[in-house]
């Protein structure tokens, strides 16, 4: 019995030596291991030239490796269009007959970074006496064979990163026109805020436009109650294309904000953010109720002068649940002070009867 005793501690020894080697063998190797992933910063994003025909024109791309690792990267000439309706960029594979991006040049195409060290690259435009009107670039930075097909006419950078350069060859007959498409509330009855409101423009020219300006609301002859800022960031609507912007307004008491868990939004099942009812005592005063209008002024260059263009919408706050609490309290309020009225007057003003 001893000797089986023995024998099965020295297995039991010998295992847990082999299995804390191994387990000391994938440490090492995962602390070894180079991080193999392509982290990349740039700035400014995006840049805006203005020229005119014929002449010569500069800008600096800087990037910088926020990776581990040295990195040997190349620069790729791409262009891009509006995605849908949201400003986001769909990067396009260069056609035939996009000459425009002949035009650029850069100081030096390839190049190696070491680890957090930023690079300035010179891109050059040549641009020839007939161009006109806008053209819009994508330099992506990436290594040697970072960019996927996706399909004939369109593709995805992996691995790497895109400075958006949207470049207006200035001619006499380009056309600005912007136009609000769409004005509208999220809602027309809220019980608290946000109000969000969503600007829908369309730029009808043939050049591309960043207008900006602002949301005013106004209560009855109370006017600027509160002041939002559309389009902060400059974006532009490219020519014969939507856009859609959005503002808040969350300066009410008590207010919905998003639901923090761990430092991160919490996500319902279908992916939306969460919200949770935030009461702020010192906003006590701006609790909101009634009828509201919002007016929309933005304002975009047409080349000459400042063209302003508005849009206004009306809603309500209505904190139901809150009314209904103090009316509910009020009820009870109003039978208290009854009922004690009602002992009051029985007490002063009736005789006692008496007992026959």
């Amino acid at each position: 019995m001893n000797f089986f005793r023995i024998q099965n501690f020295s297995s039991a020894i010998f295992s847990l030596l082999i299995v804390s080697c191994y387990l000391l063998t994938v440490s090492l190797a995962s602390a070894q291991a180079p991080d193999q992933g392509l982290r990349l910063v740039t700035s400014p994003l995006p840049i805006n030239l203005v020229t005119k025909p014929g002449t010569t024109i500069t800008t600096e791309l800087k990037v910088k490796n926020g990776g581990t690792q040295p990195e040997t990267l190349k620069i790729d000439l791409m262009k891009f269009q509006a995605y849908e309706e949201s400003g986001k960029p769909q990067l396009l594979e260069p056609e035939p007959t996009d000459d425009f991006l002949n035009w650029v040049t850069f100081s030096e195409p390839t190049f190696t970074l070491a680890p957090d060290e930023w690079k300035t690259i010179t891109a050059t435009f040549a641009v020839p006496p007939t161009a006109s009107f806008g053209y819009y670039y994508a330099f992506v930075f990436s290594r040697s064979q970072d960019v996927k097909q996706l399909q004939s006419s369109q593709t995805a950078v992996v691995g790497g990163t895109a400075v958006l350069v949207l470049l207006e060859a200035r001619v006499p007959d380009a056309k600005r026109e912007v136009e609000v498409v769409e004005f509208s509330v999220s809602k027309k009855f809220y019980e608290f805020l946000p109000a969000t409101f969503s600007i829908r423009l369309k730029n009808s020219g043939n050049v591309h436009i960043a207008p900006r300006g602002n949301i005013f609301i106004d209560q009855g002859k109370t006017h600027d109650i509160a002041i939002l800022e559309v389009n902060s960031e400059k974006g532009n609507i490219l020519p014969n294309s939507n856009r859609n912007f959005d503002a808040s307004w969350t300066d009410g008491f008590p207010v919905y904000t998003e639901k923090i868990q761990d430092g991160k939004t919490t996500l319902d099942e279908q992916g939306n953010p969460q919200y949770e009812l935030k009461w702020d005592w010192n906003d006590a005063s701006k609790l909101r109720f009634g009828k509201y209008t919002a007016k929309l002024l933005l304002i975009y260059d047409d080349g000459t002068r400042d063209v302003p263009i508005e849009g206004e919408v009306s809603f309500w706050v209505v904190p139901w649940r809150m009314l209904i609490a103090l009316l509910v309290v009020g009820i009870f309020f109003f039978i208290g002070i009854r009922s004690t009225l009602r002992n009051i007057w029985n007490k002063i003003f009736r005789k006692p009867q008496t007992k026959k």
